[in-house]
């Protein structure tokens, strides 16, 4: 029961907080047009990552796992879990906040590289290119709210030099 609690928490949590930071631009304090009161999600809106895990594993053979956990047309609450690198690529319109809820690796984000382990949270603007390589045996899994809603394809391939293909 306390896993389940702390998990739920965890979504509600981060999910209002990604959800203002993109309609703030990301920056703290008060600005214009930001929302004073947000309403409490209802159950629907909430999901249990570590049941999703436990649910929806990364397959034998695959590299990339991406799980849809809540999603409307202003954004989505995914679960990624990684293995190998993911390269370098790019998104023209999608926000993405990150958060690692196991595993450790480097995450690249236009020129810089940044080591991030358990507990690390990342946010990606439109445009920016990133990749992410994930160290040790374990695998890398990600809990990600991305606004506007995930769309494969707004995910665009870049080059070294942080150009897109």
């Amino acid at each position: 029961m306390g896993r389940h609690l702390r998990a739920s928490s965890l979504v509600e949590v981060l999910c209002c907080f990604a959800w203002l930071a993109c309609q703030t631009g990301g920056a703290g304090g008060q600005h214009p047009g930001a929302p004073t009161d947000i309403p409490a999600p209802t159950l629907a809106d909430l999901s249990d990552l570590l049941q999703q895990l436990d649910r929806n594993p990364i397959g034998p053979d695959e590299d990339l796992r991406i799980t849809r956990l809540i999603e409307d047309q202003e954004s989505s609450a995914l679960l990624v879990q990684v293995r190998t690198t993911v390269p370098p690529h790019l998104h023209r319109h999608t926000r993405e906040i990150l958060y690692l809820l196991q595993g450790e690796g480097i995450f690249r984000l236009g020129s810089e590289r940044i080591a991030v382990h358990t507990g690390s949270v990342v946010r990606v603007r439109p445009g920016q290119v990133h990749a992410f390589t994930p160290l040790g045996r374990t695998t890398a899994v990600f809990f990600v709210v991305t606004v506007p809603r995930w769309d494969e394809a707004d995910r665009i391939a870049a080059d070294d030099q942080n150009n897109a293909r």
